[in-house]
């Protein structure tokens, strides 16, 4: 061989090596990738499932208190009847809106959507009667110590039932009640709101 084909035939091996690192080189490449992407995936999916939980405890503790405060506004717009009758010619509200006019008093500061659906609350009534509120959502709740022994938010009722409380006008601010049950409560179940009694009735009005 001479030595012109001779160094030919080395650039040429060393060519051929370099082909075969690079392309090893480039396969150990994506597969770093891939397993990156997969761990990233994993990753992400797990905080993503953390953020929602964080999500909905929100929205429900939200429920819990909304629903409550519209409780208690109906409570104290029925325990006020007897000393304003003579300008007010329902012992019940019609609307959530009546709790909040301002004559002769106002009982909530705005007519609160339900936090869960993002819409209206569904009305408890009873004739044209607002007996209280409920969600319109038929998703489980995750909390189960406040809303215990329901399956949907639909069956959560935050109702009044129209008997006296020791609520009492806080002297700082008179829109606050002190000595009153806890938040959620009824007077038949005072470890949350109550849960539907009965089959859930889809319509906008309860029975």
């Amino acid at each position: 061989m001479t030595p012109e084909g001779c160094t030919d035939f080395i650039i040429m091996r060393i060519s051929h090596f370099l082909r075969q690192s690079a392309t090893k080189q480039a396969g150990v490449t994506y597969l770093f990738v891939m397993i990156f992407v997969v761990v990233m995936s994993i990753s992400l999916l797990g905080v993503s499932q953390q953020w929602s939980v964080i999500m909905k405890r929100d929205r429900e503790a939200e429920l819990l208190f909304r629903g409550t405060r519209i409780k208690e506004s109906i409570e104290r717009y029925v325990a006020d009847y007897e000393v304003q009758k003579a300008t007010r010619p329902n012992r019940w509200p019609r609307t959530l809106q009546d709790l909040t006019k301002k004559s002769p008093k106002r009982y909530l500061q705005t007519v609160y959507t339900d936090p869960i659906t993002g819409e209206d609350f569904d009305l408890i009534k009873v004739g044209e009667e607002l007996h209280g509120v409920r969600s319109t959502s038929l998703d489980s709740p995750y909390d189960q110590v406040h809303f215990k022994n329901v399956t949907t938010y639909q069956a959560i009722r935050f109702e009044s039932t129209g008997v006296s409380t020791n609520c009492q006008p806080n002297a700082i601010n008179p829109l606050v009640q002190q000595n009153c049950p806890p938040s959620g409560t009824t007077p038949s179940d005072e470890k949350g709101a109550s849960p539907e009694p009965t089959n859930p009735d889809t319509s906008k009005t309860a029975p």
